[in-house]
């Protein structure tokens, strides 16, 4: 991915078509609450995981399965960047 835009939709994206059981009518804002919005549940942060570190080639840590690592698309884009520039 080039860019943080392209990020957002990727992950909008995936959240809304294998995540969220009743997903919204468009793409879901940067700083939406994932988890307290109810998009996301235990069993889809592990999925979003497995996406992240399969589409992304970053490698999530358990010490890094964090409440605000994960609470909004923006959380995850800074987890992801913080990964890739400490590679």
């Amino acid at each position: 991915m080039s860019n943080d835009q392209d990020l957002v939709k990727l992950l909008s994206d995936y959240i809304c078509a294998e995540l969220a059981s009743n997903p919204p009518d468009g793409p879901i804002a940067p700083d939406f609450q994932l988890i307290e919005g109810g998009l996301v549940d235990s069993l889809g942060l592990f999925k979003l995981i497995a996406f992240l570190e399969d589409k992304l080639g970053v490698t999530v840590e358990p010490d890094e399965i964090l409440f605000e690592n994960f609470a909004s698309i923006d959380a995850i884009i800074a987890l992801v960047e913080a990964k890739r520039s400490a590679a």
